[in-house]
């Protein structure tokens, strides 16, 4: 692991006690946010593939040490979909920002339908819970949406105060 890899990491953290915080205030209003997706997209599309596939792996380590499930569940799922991304990403224009919204916006459908899938069951009515998860899938979509901008440019601007430049490493120029 590198100093590329903990950067990225403590970034993701950061966004994750943020949803987290945001999910505590939303629960009184009995739905949730989920950006798993955009914890994924960035290590996917701007770092080599062993930084990215630590940060996604540990950043996943982390969330299933809080969550209701078996520990490793979204560390193999979050590394998987970087594995997934990074082999599609010599098709695609890596640095605009666009596509990294768009990519994080599909990331995290499918991570949130893969979870979804793999966790209705524990649900005594499980298809009454439909409407809810839509709606939950609503706002998760929408925060990523809105928040993917930021949050790229704050794991871009955090790699370049440490000295890390993406684009010079890209270039394969040296640092």
């Amino acid at each position: 692991m590198t100093r590329t890899t903990f950067i990225i990491f403590a970034c993701n953290v950061i966004l994750w006690l943020c949803v987290a915080q945001l999910n505590h205030y939303l629960a009184t209003l009995h739905f949730s946010v989920f950006a798993g997706g955009l914890l994924v997209a960035f290590p996917a599309l701007r770092l080599r593939f062993r930084e990215g596939w630590w940060a996604s792996l540990l950043i996943g380590l982390l969330i299933d040490a809080s969550a209701p499930v078996a520990f490793g569940f979204h560390g193999l799922l979050f590394v998987v979909m970087h594995v997934f991304i990074f082999n599609l990403r010599g098709r695609f224009p890596l640095e605009e920002t666009t596509f990294g919204v768009i990519t994080a916006l599909l990331a995290n459908l499918a991570l949130f339908i893969v979870i979804t899938a793999s966790l209705l069951h524990r649900s005594p009515e499980p298809f009454a819970m439909l409407p809810r998860l839509f709606i939950d899938l609503l706002a998760s979509q929408t925060l990523v949406f809105l928040v993917a901008p930021w949050f790229f440019a704050l794991q871009e601007n955090t790699l370049e105060r440490f000295g890390v430049s993406l684009r010079r490493e890209q270039r394969g120029l040296l640092s």
